[in-house]
C-alpha cells in the first residue's frame, strides 16, 4: 500500500508539474492545460502539507520562544515611555 501511494505521488506530481512547464514555456500557453497540470499537483500537495501540520502537536523547538517575544514590546514600551 505504501509503495502505491508513492508511486502514485510520483506519477501524478510528475506529471502535472510536466504539463505545467510544457505550458509555461510554450508560445500559446492553453488555460486548461495550466488547469489540469495544477489539478495533478494538488492532491500529493494537500497530502504533505496535511501531514506536516498534523505532526506539529508540540511547542517551538526554540526553549526561548515563548519569552522573546514579549521582550521587544516590553522594549519598544519602555522606549516609547522615555
Amino acid at each position: 500500500m505504501n509503495r502505491w501511494s508513492l508511486l502514485k505521488d510520483i506519477l501524478l506530481t510528475g506529471t502535472g508539474i510536466a504539463v505545467i512547464l510544457s505550458q509555461v514555456f510554450s508560445g500559446h500557453p492553453s488555460d486548461i492545460l495550466l488547469v489540469t497540470g495544477l489539478a495533478l499537483t494538488v492532491p500529493s500537495v494537500a497530502g504533505h502539507a496535511s501531514a506536516l501540520l498534523t505532526a506539529r502537536t508540540g511547542p517551538p523547538s526554540l526553549p526561548g520562544g515563548s519569552s522573546s517575544p514579549s521582550s521587544p514590546p516590553s522594549q519598544s514600551q519602555g522606549g516609547t515611555g522615555e
